[in-house]
């Protein structure tokens, strides 16, 4: 009978330690993944940072610590481009029969034909089409952008039975139509439009700083002194330390807006009680850079 208890107890005592070891082993496992994952995004954001590096100023590497200076910023106004990407619906299909049937590529083209040459002109388009056959991409995707523009003017409206003459209007126009980041895939896409948006952030900042650095070479010109080199943005130094000041606010560099339109088959916006005749009602996601510059912005799907 002691015996027997005394077995029972071993048992229960071993099972107690494998489950103790057990769950050691799963601390350990997960510890480990947390390290290895932490290195992942450590790894990440080094990359993230040299390339923002390449592209904007690689004199910035001569300052101690630059890397660790620019992390925060560079990481931070990534992330905030993501979160635009995000926003942007994903791809519409554009052709022909999405002309007939969808009203936001209704409203941003004059008619069907437009959408064809579109992608017989635009040079990112022509070069991606012409050096891949249909069976291996059968289907395009892409990023489209267009610009709007909204002009007041007169025109004719219907009351009732009554046609009236000289009516303000505000009258919407899509232009400038530009493909960007031609692909194969929809994975494909989301992955080129965060690097578009990245690239065209990082471009706009170079823009601005080599602004500012002939600006101030103007305003100092005949200036050779010592203190004035110190000051210049030719030093790396002084240049970094603006730079992350320009870039400390990234919603001020690219933001993303919805609007709701209703327009008429001939561009004018109506009313959203104005149910008298045919219309497009959509939304449209505009994106506004540093520059002031607005852009209409969508993904596209094109059957060759």
């Amino acid at each position: 009978m002691n015996d027997d208890r005394r077995s029972h107890e071993a048992s229960i005592l071993r099972a107690f330690f494998d489950d103790q070891l057990q769950h050691l082993h799963q601390l350990v496992s997960n510890l480990s993944s947390h390290i290895h994952d932490a290195e992942l995004q450590a790894n990440e954001d080094r990359q993230i940072v040299e390339s923002f590096v390449d592209a904007s100023n690689t004199k910035m590497r001569a300052v101690q610590g630059y890397s660790d200076k620019l992390s925060e910023h560079v990481r931070a106004l990534h992330r905030h481009v993501l979160q635009v990407a995000d926003q942007i619906p994903p791809p519409v299909d554009l052709n022909r029969e999405a002309f007939e049937s969808d009203p936001l590529v209704n409203a941003l083209f004059v008619n069907s034909k437009d959408i064809e040459k579109l992608f017989a002109t635009d040079p990112d388009a022509k070069v991606y089409l012409r050096s891949r056959s249909k069976n291996q991409v059968p289907v395009l995707y892409a990023l489209l952008t267009a610009v709007k523009s909204e002009k007041r003017m007169l025109g004719m409206d219907m009351h009732g039975d009554m046609l009236i003459r000289e009516v303000p209007q505000q009258a919407v126009n899509f232009s400038l139509h530009k493909i960007h980041a031609p692909c194969s895939g929809g994975e494909e896409l989301s992955t080129a439009l965060k690097e578009y948006l990245f690239g065209c952030v990082v471009e706009l900042v170079k823009r601005e700083m080599v602004s500012r650095m002939a600006s101030h070479q103007s305003f100092n010109t005949g200036d050779e002194s010592y203190e004035s080199k110190v000051k210049s943005l030719a030093n790396p130094d002084v240049y970094l330390n603006a730079l992350l000041g320009y870039i400390e606010a990234p919603d001020k560099l690219l933001s993303i807006d919805k609007t709701h339109f209703k327009l008429s088959k001939l561009g004018i916006k109506l009313e959203d009680d104005d149910s008298g005749q045919r219309a497009n009602e959509f939304d449209i996601h505009e994106l506004t850079w540093s520059n002031d510059t607005r852009n209409v912005v969508l993904q596209i799907a094109y059957v060759r």
